[in-house]
């Protein structure tokens, strides 16, 4: 009986956490650049982009500490950050980053380092 009793308790603490994790991923894209919780600054990079290159799918992001590039691949979300046109943020595309845009960028496996895969990219919007 106390068995099935721990059992219970510990699958009721997973239950209780587990959604919390998926909830943010799910909700990401309304969250504004910068804001994301627990993620904004610790696993994430936010700067403004400098070079893009098409043919191989990467971007070149300059923050304080200097330029890197970032990979997109097919699994990687972009959105597009309309919270300062006071709109409804939206799913994006490669196309829509340009230079000079204010982007925030979560890495896959949370590793900031140059040449990283991109799990998401938010672009701020601003006209």
């Amino acid at each position: 009986m106390l068995k099935l009793l721990k059992g219970a308790i510990v699958a009721i603490t997973l239950f209780w956490f587990i959604p919390n994790v998926y909830g943010q991923k799910a909700t990401e894209i309304f969250i504004p650049v910068g804001k994301s919780p627990g993620l904004s600054g610790k696993y994430t990079s936010l700067g403004k982009i400098t070079a893009i290159d098409v043919p191989n799918q990467t971007i070149t992001v300059a923050d304080s500490s200097g330029g890197y590039t970032v990979k997109i691949t097919g699994r990687t979300q972009i959105w597009l950050d309309k919270s300062k046109l006071k709109s409804t943020n939206q799913k994006g595309a490669f196309t829509d980053l340009r230079k000079e845009l204010l982007v925030e960028v979560k890495y896959e496996g949370n590793q900031r380092r140059d040449k990283g895969l991109a799990e998401w990219i938010k672009a701020q919007l601003t006209e």
